[in-house]
């Protein structure tokens, strides 16, 4: 998956993500002991924020990684299965 895409998933709205997906951010962003979305209102691209929310984005982006390569969390979406520990691959 592309760096990319990830931070946009976990900058995601939750009203836009789902109620199940946006569980799953919450746990995101919890595990990561972050506020949900670094506190940002409005979605701005990641090269727009400040360093402090840059970094907390790469924090729960990282966190989203390690959650789901430990069994913790399911990544879903065309991509999620490239985030699944290597025993839960196809």
């Amino acid at each position: 998956m592309p760096p990319g895409m990830l931070l946009d998933e976990v900058s995601m709205v939750a009203s836009r993500a789902g109620p199940g997906a946006a569980a799953l951010l919450h746990q995101i962003w919890d595990a990561a002991d972050l506020p949900f979305r670094a506190g940002l209102n409005l979605w701005r691209p990641y090269e727009r924020l400040g360093p402090a929310r840059q970094e907390a984005m790469l924090q729960a982006a990282a966190t989203a990684v390690q959650l789901a390569a430990n069994g913790r969390i399911t990544p879903c979406g065309t991509l999620g299965s490239a985030l699944q520990a290597a025993s839960h691959r196809r």
